[in-house]
């Protein structure tokens, strides 16, 4: 097997419980431009898939950019409104102690710097791979062989970790050393063990101690 070097983490309903904050900015994004409003229901289901195609599913008539343009203002000035879940500093201070690399693969903007910055959690990341950074989104593979790449690491050598069946898809198409789906986001449980995620657990906790296992047995 190979030598674990890197772990790649999804953001939103991963490493941050941010649906309160997405869903007001669909609300401001919609009031603004005169739009239905979506429900939350409609939301979770979309989320996983990037946010320029969340968008064109809800206003395909719609100026795409136009509505990310006011989205990400929105999510930058509202930084503080997102949450950080439990464990996260204490398991991203255990995987810099065992000197692996880390990167966010995140389907949003690159405003996902103002919630990592928010958080104080920015230092932690030698790469951070959004939407405007790749041409084709989540389960395609390209975003993680990116965060790969800028770790300077081989894809076989990093795990993915996330919250939505596309992470674990991701994560397989580009052939992992593991993947790790964690319940605790917006992906449901059963969902993530039909999707062939090679760990389910229920938060970052549960992440930390499957990795520390991994790297006992490397």
């Amino acid at each position: 097997m190979s030598k674990l070097k890197a772990v790649v983490f999804d953001s939103d309903g991963t490493i941050f419980n941010t649906f309160e904050l997405i869903c007001a900015a669909y609300r401001h994004v919609a009031n603004t431009h005169n739009l239905r409003v979506p429900t939350p229901d409609e939301i979770k289901i979309q989320l996983g898939k990037s946010l320029p195609d969340i968008f064109k599913t809800f206003y395909p008539e719609h100026n795409i950019q136009e509505l990310l343009n006011t989205n990400n203002q929105y999510v930058a000035a509202n930084a503080m409104k997102s949450e950080a879940f439990h464990g996260i500093e204490e398991l991203l201070q255990f995987l810099k102690e065992k000197q692996l690399q880390l990167s966010i693969l995140t389907s949003v903007s690159s405003k996902v710097y103002d919630i990592l910055d928010h958080h104080n959690l920015t230092t932690y990341f030698t790469s951070v791979v959004h939407h405007e950074k790749i041409n084709r989104p989540k389960p395609d593979p390209e975003g993680f062989l990116l965060a790969c790449k800028e770790c300077d690491v081989e894809p076989q050598e990093a795990i993915m970790v996330g919250d939505t069946t596309q992470d674990i898809a991701t994560g397989k198409n580009a052939k992992a050393f593991a993947t790790i789906a964690v319940t605790h986001g917006y992906g449901l449980a059963q969902d993530l063990i039909d999707a062939n995620a090679d760990y389910v657990v229920s938060d970052l906790n549960g992440v930390k101690d499957v990795i520390a296992k991994l790297l006992q047995c490397k």
